[in-house]
C-alpha cells in the first residue's frame, strides 16, 4: 500500500462524507501508464498515427486496411496493449484501429473517468468517417463501448468483448479493498459512476448496457483473472442469448490480450457469421 493510499484511508475516517468523497474521486481518477512489453512494441512500430477528438488532441493507431475495427483499452490501459491483436486482425484483411482514451497513453489528461471513455470512442468513430464493422474492448473499455450504444452513434456487425465487467463495480471494489470508505461515501461515488453513464447504479447492476446482444457478440475470459471474475461472462452470456462464450485458464486479466486463443478466436469470429451459441472452455496443452 502507497503512502499516498495510507494518508487518503486515515483521512476518510476523519473527514465529513462530501470530502471523503472528493478524496476518493480523486485517488481513483489518477491514471499510471504502463510501460510496453516487446511484443507491444512491435507490433506499435507498424502502426500508423491518427489524431481524433477536440481539437485532435487525442492519438489513435491504425494497423492495415480493409472494413474498420476499433479496440478499445481498459483503465490503466493503452493503445499499445492492443497492438498485438490488432496486428493480427489487420493481417487478416481489416483495418485495426486502436485509441489512446484521454489520461492514457499518448493522448493528454492525468485522470481517466467513464465519460472519457464514452466520450472517445464515438469521436473516434466519427474520425473514421465510416462505420466500424466491428467493436473489441478489453475490461473498462468493453463495458463502454457497449454503453456507447444507447445513443452515441455506436453500432457495429460484431462485438468482442474481453473481461468485461458486467456493470462498472471494478473501481468500487478497489476502493473498498483498499481504503475502506464509509458506506454513505461509497453510495455517493456509485453514484457519481451512474450519472456518467446516464443512469442509475441500481439500473446498471443487471447488465443493462449488453441487452439486445446475441450472436453478433464473443465474449472472451480468463479463469484465472482476479480482476474480473470470468463468471461475469456467464452473466453477460445469460443477458445476450446466443453470444458465444470462450474462456482461457492461464492468462490473467492483462496477460490475456497476447493469448494466442484470442487471437485465433476473434480473426475467426470477425470473419465468420455467427449461428449457434457456444459456451465452452479453451484449455492449453
Amino acid at each position: 500500500m502507497t503512502m499516498l493510499v495510507r494518508l487518503v484511508r486515515q483521512a476518510l475516517k476523519l473527514v465529513p462524507d462530501a470530502a471523503g468523497y472528493a478524496l476518493t474521486d480523486r485517488l481513483a481518477a489518477m491514471t499510471h501508464r504502463p510501460a510496453l512489453e516487446d511484443a507491444e512494441r512491435r507490433a506499435m512500430a507498424r502502426a500508423e498515427q491518427i489524431r481524433f477528438g477536440a481539437g485532435r488532441a487525442n492519438v489513435a493507431w491504425a494497423w492495415g486496411a480493409g472494413p474498420p475495427v476499433i479496440l478499445v483499452h481498459g483503465w490503466n490501459g493503452r493503445a499499445a496493449q492492443m497492438a498485438p491483436l490488432a496486428a493480427h486482425i489487420a493481417d487478416s484483411g481489416f483495418r485495426a484501429v486502436a485509441p489512446d482514451v484521454t489520461g492514457h497513453g499518448d493522448s493528454p489528461g492525468r485522470q481517466a473517468h467513464w465519460r472519457y471513455f464514452l466520450r472517445d470512442i464515438p469521436a473516434l468513430a466519427q474520425t473514421l468517417g465510416e462505420q466500424a464493422y466491428a467493436y473489441i474492448g478489453h475490461s473498462a473499455g468493453a463495458l463502454t463501448m457497449m454503453a456507447a450504444r444507447y445513443g452515441r452513434n455506436v453500432s457495429a456487425s460484431r462485438y468482442v468483448c474481453i473481461c468485461a465487467p458486467s456493470h462498472p463495480f471494478p473501481p468500487i471494489s478497489v476502493i473498498r479493498k483498499k481504503l475502506a470508505p464509509r458506506p454513505a461515501i461509497v453510495e455517493r461515488y456509485k453514484a457519481f459512476i451512474a450519472e456518467q453513464f446516464g443512469r442509475t447504479w441500481d439500473e446498471l447492476v443487471p447488465g443493462l448496457v449488453y441487452r439486445g446482444l446475441g450472436a453478433d457478440t464473443l465474449l472472451f475470459y480468463d479463469t484465472t483473472d482476479r480482476f474480473v471474475d470470468h463468471t461475469e461472462g456467464d452473466k453477460i452470456a445469460a443477458i445476450a442469448p446466443g453470444a458465444h462464450l470462450l474462456k482461457t485458464d492461464r492468462y490473467g486479466h492483462a496477460g490475456i490480450l497476447a493469448a494466442p486463443e484470442l487471437h485465433a478466436a476473434v480473426c475467426e469470429f470477425l470473419r465468420a457469421i455467427p449461428q449457434t451459441n457456444v459456451d465452452m472452455c479453451v484449455r492449453n496443452q
